[in-house]
């Protein structure tokens, strides 16, 4: 009598674990997190924008959050549908990156997708980053060099030391184009007399003591015929500078 209460009761024990895993299951939201567009390994140029369309849904509960991560670092979010974002590719080098989407719900369950794409870039006259290992028609080299090792992993243009470097062009910026963007760099953080002026029609818009890392610099530019000047005095005895990735561009 006392082995049939015994098996009784461990029954009775199994049975409320089974009831407890089938409710848990029922209870258990699913999830579901998609990227459809863009499509994987699509490349784009440098400066366009991707525009990105996520599907993300949720039963027994609701989708409260989907994150946007590029190259694995937050970028943006939205609590609400439609799940459609717009990713600008300005600030990204040449090459492979990805965006990851996550989807979150009230109870905080997550679903994740991964998209990979590629920004590839053209020479082209409002995109100029001697990639070629040369200068483009119509640029003035005024003791500017190519040099390798560039801001995107190519070519760049290089002043030597004690030399003065004189760099121009002239160009026409139509309703499309407004700002100027450029990189630039010295071998040595804010050595001595290093400086780099940039002018727009002869008007000095612009002078920096440059640093050892790549940095961008970002000017307006009104419609019209213009002619862009950058000059450098360089006097570092072992120092040499450098300016790459100059684009002409609608922001």
């Amino acid at each position: 009598m006392k082995k049939t209460k015994l098996n009784i009761k461990k029954n009775l024990f199994y049975f409320s674990i089974v009831l407890f895993l089938i409710f848990s299951s029922c209870s258990k939201s699913k999830i579901s997190c998609e990227i459809t567009n863009p499509h994987p390994n699509t490349n784009f140029e440098l400066g366009d924008i991707i525009e990105l369309t996520v599907n993300a849904s949720a039963e027994n509960t609701t989708v409260s959050e989907v994150q946007i991560y590029l190259d694995d670092k937050g970028y943006q979010s939205k609590s609400t549908f439609p799940y459609n974002f717009q990713i600008y590719t300005n600030n990204l080098k040449e090459g492979h990156h990805s965006i990851r989407a996550v989807a979150i719900t009230d109870d905080g369950s997550k679903s994740e997708a991964t998209v990979s794409f590629n920004i590839v870039v053209y020479e082209s006259p409002n995109f100029v980053s001697f990639s070629d290992g040369k200068f483009p028609l119509g640029w003035k080299d005024g003791n500017w060099s190519i040099y390798s090792q560039g801001f995107d992993d190519d070519y760049c243009i290089r002043v030597s030391a004690f030399l003065a470097g004189d760099l121009s062009t002239v160009k026409t910026c139509d309703a499309n184009i407004n700002c100027i963007e450029f990189y630039a760099k010295d071998e040595i953080d804010n050595w001595l007399d290093t400086e780099l002026s940039f002018y727009i029609n002869d008007e000095r818009v612009g002078v920096f003591r440059l640093t050892s890392s790549w940095e961008k610099y970002t000017f307006d530019i009104p419609q019209g015929k213009h002619t862009f000047h950058w000059w450098l005095t360089n006097v570092g005895q072992h120092c040499s500078s450098y300016i790459d990735a100059i684009r002409f561009y609608k922001k």
